[in-house]
């Protein structure tokens, strides 16, 4: 029926022998009379079609063939000329196919383009050995830095991986490999332990105490130590790249923290990775928050944050749900750039949910999971077949994943594919891993460790070179933060103007001492919590980052809290001159210049003291809630034992040790002898006052202290507050560092 209504058609055509058309690949003998044929009207032939056959078998050579043109370029036969294909009898119906065939390579070419110029046609596969390395080279617009030589190629292999949280196991003794120069996707239900796989086998799980990880992990054939997981990049699911960062900053410092390469050749490699990734066009673009601040879009920072692991040149490249969030064509192009990238001999694995039937045309190898266990691990062109032979064929109206994914979330059916994918396994049946994970093992051990040594030596970059970096980048983003700047300085400027017109022209008199006293206590009061605060806020928006790339080896706990507090610097110190500069001239105090500048100098060594103390807090408490809770415990007992709420005889005998930790006093008390020691006479309006109660005032500034309970040698309570608060400002950032190189260990 199908032939003579395929053969029906012929009528219809007309023939244009005038036309050449160019030959693209050899095909069966009907290719050349066909080519010479046009139709009036595609619709005519659909009709003739089933539309539920031609998408199967379309979609079945896509995921079946691609891999075999993209990894050895040989041209294959068009699959409607195979001897045993059932359209073969059909030429109308050959020839639609063919035209809907090209369609669809045009479609495809365009998405490649997008992301990356074909590939050049190389005569060997990755497992050839390299003529060159060590230089950056573009490979058919690919990056390729420093790459492993192909005769080495590093399959990552795990055996019988557990892992378990106290008495609940996650993981069940996963077994299989990952092959370079192939995209492995891990597909399954929610909770089925993807990401928690992924973190197992590049070692980026916590354990000890009730976490317990179990298994074998395998780089090549070397057993995975932690000093290879600088071979390894992961990008998270999350874009976990500073709001205030452009692409260029961010694979510039990515480079340069964690390679140590000098400018030039950086320069050389950002640009290439740029032009890679597709990011020229916004490389200046700030990468912004979504929903919040205008930046990138959801595409272009999932690209970045794989240019970020990628200008490094990893040999395993893992990324946790790189589609998540993205629409269709965003998706399909990330996951092609994932296999132009595996082509290079890396080796990628990536989790995936959900996959577009186009996104499934670019899976290589695929790893099913279901309840912390493996259902089925090997080629997804195989897939099909080995579900059909255990009873679980895939109906035409699903794509493959669809399918699997439906039956994965029924929980009876994934305990069926469990036992069956064990029974598999127990009858000796080889996965196409096997060739790969022999080959591995016949290499000499120490041979791969040579080069894995040789490899990770490259990941090396001075402590001055993370400084200078961290440093750099940090005052470039505070430059680009208007919001912060501004909030920061208007603080200062508000709390200045409000305060200096309220206490405007001070007087040496009874009353004017009181407003000094209190003047004073508010100015060291609102600099020591402002200070603590904002600290604590201003780590808090950069943990996730600083996490992200600590983990990666970018720097050091030290280097990194040297660089945040050198950028921060500047910004603190003007903010405190801005506003000493006001206060101090409006509300009348000691009018000289020393005076002034002993007055800055203790308001910015205190800001600085309370700068240590929000870091302290923000690194040594998991969460902002908490840090910012916990503060108000800490600065209120202070502030109380400042001098001027409480006297010392009032704290004694029990709370009198508060008076040591206090910053806030000893700044306070820095001030007022300041503002007083010079002072010599106090005036009083005994008129309006009254001659019994200008009697019992102090008569000058001496006396005043010594009524505050300031007293004793004055040259040497000066030394003692000065030492007290220099103490203060090294003890709080030792305290700092320490909560960092802690928190990094236990994330070793």
């Amino acid at each position: 029926m199908l032939l003579h209504a395929s053969w029906s058609v012929l009528p219809f055509w007309s023939v244009s022998a005038a036309r050449p058309v160019p030959r693209r690949s050899a095909f069966s003998p009907f290719a050349a009379p066909l080519a010479a044929l046009t139709l009036p009207h595609p619709l005519v032939a659909l009709r003739l079609l089933s539309p539920r056959l031609l998408a199967h078998h379309v979609f079945s050579r896509s995921v079946t063939e691609d891999f075999a043109e993209d990894s050895t370029h040989v041209q294959t036969a068009h699959p409607l000329s195979h001897p045993t294909s059932g359209l073969l009898c059909s030429p109308a119906l050959y020839f639609f196919t063919h035209m809907l065939r090209l369609q669809s390579e045009q479609a495809h070419d365009k998405i490649t383009t997008d992301v990356a110029h074909a590939h050049t046609t190389r005569s060997h596969s990755y497992h050839t050995i390299s003529s060159s390395e060590g230089n950056p080279q573009l490979h058919g617009s690919i990056v390729e830095f420093d790459s492993v030589p192909n005769n080495y190629s590093l399959p990552l292999s795990w055996n019988r991986l557990n892992y378990a949280v106290g008495k609940r196991r996650i993981l069940f003794g996963l077994t299989g490999t990952a092959l370079p120069g192939r995209c492995l996707a891990i597909l399954g239900s929610s909770g089925a332990g993807k990401t928690t796989f992924l973190n197992a086998i590049c070692d980026r799980l916590a354990f000890g105490g009730k976490l317990k990880l179990s298994g074998r992990r395998q780089l090549g054939d070397c057993e995975l130590e932690r000093r290879f997981r600088k071979a390894m990049g992961f990008v998270e699911q999350d874009d976990i790249i500073s709001s205030l960062s452009t692409p260029y900053d961010a694979l510039w410092f990515s480079l340069r923290t964690r390679r140590g390469t000098n400018r030039s050749e950086t320069e050389k490699r950002v640009q290439e990775s740029l032009n890679v990734l597709r990011l020229q066009h916004c490389r200046d673009t700030k990468v912004g928050i979504p929903g919040l601040e205008a930046g990138l879009s959801g595409g272009e920072r999932k690209r970045c944050s794989i240019g970020i692991e990628l200008i490094c040149d990893p040999k395993v490249l893992l990324l946790d749900e790189p589609t998540s969030g993205l629409d269709s064509v965003t998706s399909a192009n990330v996951v092609h750039l994932l296999r132009q990238l595996s082509r290079m001999g890396r080796t990628v694995i990536y989790t995936i949910h959900q996959p577009t039937a186009e996104v499934l045309s670019y899976f290589d190898d695929v790893m099913l999971m279901t309840q912390g266990r493996v259902v089925y691990h090997g080629t997804m062109a195989e897939s099909l077949g080995y579900f059909e032979s255990i009873g679980f064929p895939c109906p035409r109206k699903y794509t493959p994943t669809d399918y699997y994914m439906v039956l994965l979330q029924d929980n009876a059916t994934s305990k069926v594919l469990i036992k069956r994918w064990r029974k598999y396994l127990k009858n000796g049946r080889r996965t196409p891993h096997t060739s790969a994970v022999r080959l591995a093992k016949s290499r000499s051990e120490s041979s791969a460790a040579q080069f894995l040594d040789a490899y990770i030596s490259k990941f090396r970059s001075s402590p001055a070179v993370q400084l200078y970096e961290l440093t750099l980048r940090t005052m470039i983003e505070i430059s680009r933060d208007y919001l912060y700047l501004f909030a920061y300085m208007a603080q200062a400027v508000f709390f200045a103007v409000v305060a200096g017109l309220i206490f405007v022209n001070l007087q040496n008199n009874v009353e004017g001492i009181q407003d000094r006293e209190g003047m004073l206590f508010m100015t060291v009061m609102n600099r020591a919590m402002s200070s603590t605060y904002i600290m604590i806020n201003v780590f808090d928006n950069v943990r996730a980052v600083y996490t992200r790339e600590q983990r990666a080896g970018a720097y050091s706990p030290m280097m990194f809290f040297l660089g945040r507090s050198a950028a921060e610097f500047p910004v603190q110190i003007l903010s405190v001159l801005v506003e000493s500069c006001i206060l101090y001239w409006v509300a009348g105090l000691h009018r000289d210049p020393g005076s002034f500048f002993y007055y800055f100098g203790v308001i910015a060594l205190l800001s600085q003291v309370a700068t240590g103390l929000g870091f302290a807090l923000s690194t040594s408490l998991p969460t902002l809630v908490v840090s910012s809770a916990i503060a108000p415990l800490i600065m209120t007992p202070l502030s109380l034992a400042g001098g001027l709420f409480a006297s010392t005889d009032r704290l004694r005998p029990y709370w009198y040790w508060l008076e040591k930790p206090s910053f806030m006093r000893h700044a306070y008390i820095l001030v007022m002898r300041n503002e007083l020691h010079s002072l010599h006479h106090i005036a009083c309006d005994y008129d309006r006052r009254g001659d019994e109660y200008c009697i019992n005032q102090p008569r000058d500034g001496a006396t005043v202290m010594r009524l505050l309970g300031f007293d004793g040698d004055p040259q040497s309570a000066t030394v003692y507050m000065w030492v007290s608060l220099v103490i203060m400002f090294f003890l709080f950032r030792l305290i700092s560092v320490i909560a960092l190189c802690v928190a990094a260990r236990e994330r070793m």
